[in-house]
């Protein structure tokens, strides 16, 4: 058996060793180490681009190094696993510090507005799929960690319960395969669930039309490994049978204001970020979407990431949704209260998947 192995390593080896002759041969540098330079800001990103825009056939290089590897037994790629058909990022250790500090904060907030507030915190597919991964992989239980999130919280700030419906739908399409995402299946999982602690009642899932937007969607964690064992992803846009009540969408980013009348940006399916095309993604500080629901309540999303999936789901039900991106606002040097009145709505939902709920380092802007 090990003469066998040996023998495919030798064999491999001169196949790759022919490829990188051949690929020097008949593919040219793109960029200048001087051009990379002046496109970017720090020294080593510079180095990293020279290297990725002109070391020949990188991606098929990576590609190949990945199934040879996978061939041999590897299943590890720094803190990205292969689980079955699957690409799953493992939780980072958590800060306790810091975790705390921010369960604090989102108690001051709650505490200097009379708007009801409510938590939401999703689990990532690391907490759901936990059990598919080597014990040693799992640096922290994410149903453990969001009970805890909840316990710290004060009686007056309402908590949503994201993790039970994920988990019971786990055999379902609730996560990407090939990024650390929900799916827009996911997200309307997490909604149905939120609507009822926020006493409304959910639209059901027979009164969506599914638009596959996108059929060969790879995220960022395939880009980091790129396996090709993995099926490629889907995104779904789900749009209601009747009329949307959507009127107008304005992304501020902290300058300037761009109007669409869509909650879904369907030309970022073109770009590298295809799953902007809910909401632009993170690129704005502040996002407000206006129904023609004129007597309906007002939410406020305090958002991360996962939130730009699950607010189109919301429009149904409010005469406005406005998330604000408190990440963002402290890169501007802001506070909440410079872009957003918050007594201007109805409810306030913090929304953030565990992870980046424990790693956030904005908070603070929520307080003036």
């Amino acid at each position: 058996m090990k003469k066998f192995s040996d023998a495919i390593t030798v064999a491999v080896f001169f196949i790759m060793l022919a490829m990188f002759a051949v690929s020097l041969m008949f593919f040219q540098h793109k960029a200048t180490f001087e051009e990379e330079s002046l496109s970017h800001s720090e020294m080593s990103d510079a180095v990293n681009g020279f290297v990725k825009d002109n070391f020949p056939l990188s991606a098929n290089w990576k590609s190949l190094y990945a199934n040879i590897n996978v061939t041999l037994g590897k299943r590890q790629f720094g803190d990205v696993y292969i689980v079955g058909d699957r690409l799953i990022k493992t939780s980072e250790a958590v800060d306790e510090k810091r975790f705390e500090k921010n369960i604090g904060m989102i108690n001051d907030f709650a505490e200097t507005t009379s708007v009801p507030v409510y938590v939401m915190a999703a689990p990532t597919a690391s907490g759901v799929y936990s059990s598919k991964l080597p014990p040693t992989a799992v640096k922290n239980d994410q149903r453990e960690l969001i009970d805890r999130l909840y316990l710290g919280l004060d009686d007056g700030v309402g908590t949503i319960d994201a993790y039970y419906p994920l988990y019971s739908s786990r055999s379902e399409y609730v996560y990407y395969r090939t990024s650390d995402m929900w799916t827009s299946f996911g997200a309307y999982h997490a909604y149905a669930e939120a609507v009822k602690k926020l006493g409304l009642n959910a639209v059901t899932l027979q009164n969506y039309d599914q638009e596959y937007a996108l059929s060969s969607y790879t995220g960022e964690l395939y880009d980091r490994v790129m396996y090709g064992g993995i099926t490629q992803d889907r995104i779904n846009i789900f749009r209601s049978k009747y009329q949307s009540p959507v009127t107008k969408v304005e992304l501020y980013d902290g300058e300037n204001t761009t109007e669409a009348k869509s909650v879904y940006f369907k030309r970022a399916l073109k770009t590298d970020k295809e799953t902007d095309v809910f909401l632009q993604g993170d690129n704005y500080l502040r996002v407000s979407v206006e129904t023609s629901l004129e007597d309906a309540p007002k939410l406020l999303i305090i958002k991360g990431s996962y939130a730009n999936t699950v607010a189109p789901f919301f429009t149904p039900h409010y005469s406005e949704i406005t998330l604000a991106d408190p990440e963002l606002i402290k890169e501007k040097g802001g506070k909440l209260s410079d872009f957003v009145n918050v007594s201007d709505y109805d409810q306030i939902l913090v929304m953030f998947d565990i992870q980046s709920f424990c790693q956030a380092d904005c908070f603070d802007v929520l307080c003036s």
